[in-house]
């Protein structure tokens, strides 16, 4: 037995017609509901707060180590070779050291005097006043002065030093010429060069007693 279709007055065929529209509505209106559905969950979820990111952390960098600065390194001082031994002001002077040469000699008052130069090759120091000696042809000493004054004297290299020398009171027999004056020094003598002094024949007068005199002045360097 078969259902009656209910029509609402309306005949059956205008009622199918209604149903197959009204089919159609809804099949061509479900694609639009879905994309709506599917835009309204992508709105919320990008409304939906993002997860919160975690940078990434740089490594800490290294600071630089600080280098000590040592100061700069002296070279080691190699020792200079120690030179030979010379003499040097205040050392004695050594007869090898000197060389002395006599001028003219001139007589005045009873005596015979010379002016003596002296030169001393490195700095030593001698009497400041010259002890001085006579000796005859035969290497005989005639005279015998100490030094006629106190203290020494430095002398300079290649500086020439003067003494005026005076022989007296000659009461001896005559010597065997020529007569070489000498510097005394320290026991040792240095040959004074040059001429007979006194020259033969010129020997001072005799004035008294006590033996010839010889004796020289203090050395003063010469400008």
């Amino acid at each position: 037995m078969t259902a009656a279709r209910v029509t609402h007055g309306y005949s059956p065929v205008i009622m199918d017609n209604r149903r197959e529209r009204l089919r159609a509505r809804v099949a061509a209106s479900f694609p639009a509901r879905l994309i709506a559905v599917v835009l309204l969950a992508t709105a919320v979820l990008g409304c939906a707060p993002a997860a919160a990111s975690t940078a990434p952390t740089a490594a800490p960098t290294p600071s630089p180590t600080a280098t000590a600065t040592l100061p700069p390194t002296e070279p080691p001082i190699t020792p200079s070779p120690i030179p030979a031994a010379t003499a040097t002001a205040g050392t004695a002077c050594a007869p090898a050291d000197l060389k002395a040469s006599h001028g003219l000699v001139e007589g005045a008052a009873g005596s015979r005097i010379t002016e003596v130069v002296l030169v001393s090759a490195v700095a030593c120091s001698i009497d400041a006043f010259p002890a001085l000696g006579l000796r005859d042809a035969t290497d005989a000493a005639l005279v015998g002065a100490p030094s006629s004054g106190p203290g020494r004297i430095d002398l300079v290299a290649g500086t020439a030093y003067t003494s005026n020398v005076r022989l007296a009171n000659w009461c001896a027999a005559q010597p065997a010429f020529p007569l070489t004056l000498e510097i005394v020094l320290s026991g040792a003598e240095l040959a004074v060069t040059g001429t007979s002094f006194p020259d033969e024949g010129d020997l001072p007068p005799c004035n008294g007693s006590g033996g010839p005199i010889l004796e020289g002045t203090a050395w003063t360097a010469t400008p």
